[in-house]
């Protein structure tokens, strides 16, 4: 009996102390300023972009894009708003929840036909951009120069377009046999005004010369 007892405690002992470690463990992730992914990338795929947009930003994401592919001729395969890659901070592979900074860059390409608009994509169009302060006529940049590396060349050209820059050049380097190290459209480098090192919010003209140098074949 008296060994009995003493398991009991024993058992009751290291209850109490993991459930004080799970809840420490726990306290500290949700107090670490980061935010969980409310879909996993492969879940989003195929659903509507407006949904997992909105699912997004309810998350806490600041930064969340939609971005139409123009790729559809008669919506057989794939409909029209149907999405077809999430990424978040150029990751495609990522899982629910994990954990990233609320400032992360998420990028919803769906299927469209090409030229169409919504209500939801004009009501894109008419959000003010993350920095919009432009009263001594300059614009703030959107992304970092580390940042922006994470993006494909379409999708940088998208946020810095929405952001106000006019003067934007994309150059293909055409370096690419294989795709082992880097893929077609991954981002080499990018200099703004001629400045290859920058932070988000960095000001710059409107007419900025901005040149995206990116792997190609």
């Amino acid at each position: 009996m008296k060994n009995k007892g003493i398991v009991s405690v024993t058992a009751l002992l290291l209850a109490v102390i993991m459930l004080v470690s799970f809840c420490s463990c726990r306290g500290e992730r949700i107090n670490d300023g980061m935010i969980g992914a409310p879909i996993s990338a492969r879940d989003a795929k195929g659903r509507n972009y407006e949904d997992i947009v909105t699912k997004f930003r309810l998350a806490g994401f600041e930064n969340v894009y939609a971005e139409p592919m123009g790729d559809l001729i008669i919506g057989v395969l794939n409909k029209s708003g149907e999405v077809d890659e999430v990424t978040v901070g150029g990751k495609s592979d990522f899982r629910k929840d994990k954990r990233f900074s609320p400032d992360t860059y998420v990028i919803v390409k769906y299927h469209s036909f090409p030229n169409s608009t919504n209500s939801f994509e004009e009501e894109e169009e008419s959000r003010e951009p993350v920095i919009a302060d432009t009263s001594d006529g300059m614009t703030a940049l959107p992304v970092s120069s580390d940042e922006i590396r994470k993006l494909s060349v379409k999708e940088a050209s998208s946020i810095l377009s929405e952001a106000g820059f006019v003067n934007i050049k994309t150059e293909p380097l055409r370096d690419l046999i294989v795709e082992i190290l880097h893929s077609d459209g991954d981002i080499s480098e990018v200099s703004v005004g001629g400045d290859i090192e920058f932070k988000k919010g960095d000001r710059y003209q409107p007419d900025a010369a901005i040149v995206i140098r990116y792997h190609s074949y």
